[in-house]
């Protein structure tokens, strides 16, 4: 056999490949946040309005969630503090003054606390998307960082 001979079935392979990749639609998309009130998203070259999205609920503003295993101990060390004021005290009255002596106090955190989030997307964030069967809506997943929580470049 001819080494410099093509094989047939390489180009074959190559144009099968190219009609699987048309015909198999991607579910998923990357877009950017172009404003965060009302949220505007650019994705598939389009602006995708609020009514095209539906997004994940950690990402919302306002997005509570109670926290717990929380409790630690803790230690304060409390300066003197001389309080100084106006006093009335029956009949009487005139300045007054009151010292708390240093001390050290100790306790405990809360076991459990709410936390409300403030908003996590921003102008310019990749956000991952994915798309409904019809390409009609699309489900904002996740932000999108690099390692090292960097931005993801916008080029």
């Amino acid at each position: 056999m001819n080494e410099h001979a093509r094989d047939p079935y390489v180009g074959l392979n190559q144009y099968f490949g190219r009609k699987a990749a048309q015909a198999v639609p991607s579910w998923y998309a990357v877009g950017k946040v172009i404003a965060t009130s009302p949220l505007k998203i650019r994705a598939d070259g389009m602006d995708l309005e609020t009514e095209d999205l539906y997004i994940a609920e950690h990402l919302s503003a306002g997005w509570q969630e109670r926290l717990s295993g929380l409790s630690w101990p803790l230690t304060a060390e409390l300066p003197q503090k001389i309080l100084r004021g106006e006093c009335v005290c029956g009949l009487s009255s005139g300045e007054c003054q009151v010292i708390r002596p240093e001390e050290t106090i100790q306790g405990e955190t809360a076991k459990e606390a709410p936390v409300t989030h403030g908003a996590l997307l921003h102008v310019g964030d990749q956000v991952l998307l994915l798309r409904s069967a019809d390409g009609q809506t699309y489900y904002v997943i996740e932000r999108m960082v690099k390692v090292y929580h960097e931005s993801v470049s916008t080029d």
